[in-house]
């Protein structure tokens, strides 16, 4: 099997998950069974300054590009898939704001010294109740009313992940004297905020993606970060949304998990009818090489795509916006193919394991559970297949001009 560790410093890294791992993972296990909040797990990803991975270097974190963070991901995801998904998305838009310069100078490198010290868990509340998922083109109705100083805020974001302890969040509201949207960042502190505990998901039941009510949440004005004109990208998403891939690597981190787990099972299981381990057989074995190859496949995907991203950095600014927005529909194929393949990996693994693999105390019911999560996940399917398509009709335009 393909090794994707290119490094010693990803070796390294890698290395001091396995130790964090260790120490998180048997909280892990009463996060899935009671359905609460993962909240000692991220914690420790505070204090062994995982969430600083995408910090730059300059401001004390690690700087990691994206094919390092979603190799990270991947691992942690074997361990905890529900903090692997909080932590994504922070270390994920912590990525792409110090790719596309974003925010201004001084609000970055504060946040970022407060990341170091473990004091931050960011993420970004788009989806409501009624308008459902941004990635489908609904104007919210979350409302942002200009006041002396700034903005008031009064609406509900749904499924805000890791909104238990979140420290900043980045919120899309529409402004009426603008007849046009924004984003603004409101510090979790603020009077007016409010959790609806809403999750009560059978998949990542630790990640605590309840529903974040705004009550009249005061915002100043320089928090005011983008108007999201129509048309007009915003500023953290001039990425290209490369940093998205957090989603796919913390799913295929689930399937190695289920595919590790069926492996070892295989060699190990004797039934008194066989006599041997059932790894002997040639149906076992073909599941298996099945298994591994669209495992590898996707991943391999993943890492070629996070690589071509990394790449740009080494050009200059405008041909970096350009190239990353180019790579548009690969971050839409690599989300599809890596989450529907993460579902037939944790599928065959539970066709080799059998009828125990169903059971409660055993991995591979939690990875059934978890691994579907990705596919609501955005770019949903329809979403990334019509992103993947558009490119398509493009090029055979080009093609016959």
């Amino acid at each position: 099997m393909l090794e994707f560790v290119r490094n010693e410093h990803e070796a390294k890294l890698r290395q001091h998950l396995d130790t964090i791992a260790k120490r998180i993972e048997s909280d892990s296990e009463q996060s899935d069974r009671t359905g609460s909040f993962v909240s000692e797990q991220i914690k420790t990803l505070q204090q062994e300054r995982y969430l600083s991975i995408t910090v730059p270097q300059e401001q004390g974190g690690e700087g990691v590009g994206l094919y390092t963070m979603c190799l990270l991901q991947e691992r942690l995801a074997k361990t905890d898939s529900s903090a692997a998904l909080v932590a994504g998305w922070h270390v994920g838009i912590v990525l792409a704001l110090r790719e596309t310069k974003a925010w201004e100078e001084g609000l970055f490198r504060d946040f970022c010294e407060k990341t170091v010290l473990g004091q931050t868990l960011l993420n970004a509340c788009a989806t409501e109740p009624d308008a459902g998922s941004p990635s489908r083109g609904g104007r919210p109705t979350t409302i942002a009313e200009r006041v002396e100083g700034g903005f008031v805020l009064t609406g509900k974001k749904s499924f805000a992940t890791g909104v238990p302890m979140l420290s900043h969040i980045l919120v899309t509201a529409y402004v009426p004297e603008w007849e046009d949207t924004a984003e603004f960042l409101v510090n979790a502190e603020q009077k007016g905020l409010k959790i609806e505990h809403f999750w009560d998901s059978m998949a990542m039941r630790g990640s605590g993606s309840h529903t974040l009510v705004l009550d009249h949440v005061f915002v100043e004005e320089k928090h005011m970060l983008d108007r999201l004109s129509k048309g007009k990208r915003a500023k953290r998403g001039l990425d290209g949304g490369g940093w998205l891939l957090h989603i796919p690597a913390t799913y295929l981190g689930i399937a190695a998990k289920a595919a590790d787990y069926a492996i070892s099972f295989a060699m190990t299981h004797t039934p008194a009818s066989l006599g041997a381990p059932i790894g002997t057989l040639a149906q076992v074995r073909e599941r298996i090489g099945r298994m591994q190859a669209i495992l590898t496949t996707a991943r391999t995907l993943l890492y070629t795509v996070a690589t071509r991203y990394d790449a740009v950095q080494h050009l200059a600014l405008p041909d970096k916006i350009a190239a990353r927005l180019a790579m548009r529909p690969d971050f839409a194929m690599v989300k599809h193919i890596a989450t529907n393949t993460a579902v037939d990996v944790v599928d065959l693994a539970m066709r080799i394991v059998g009828g125990s693999s169903i059971l409660e105390h055993g991995p591979l019911e939690r990875c059934y559970r978890d691994v579907r999560a990705g596919l609501h996940n955005p770019p949903m399917d329809d979403v990334a297949l019509q992103t993947i398509a558009s490119e398509a009709f493009d090029l055979a335009q080009k093609a016959s001009e």
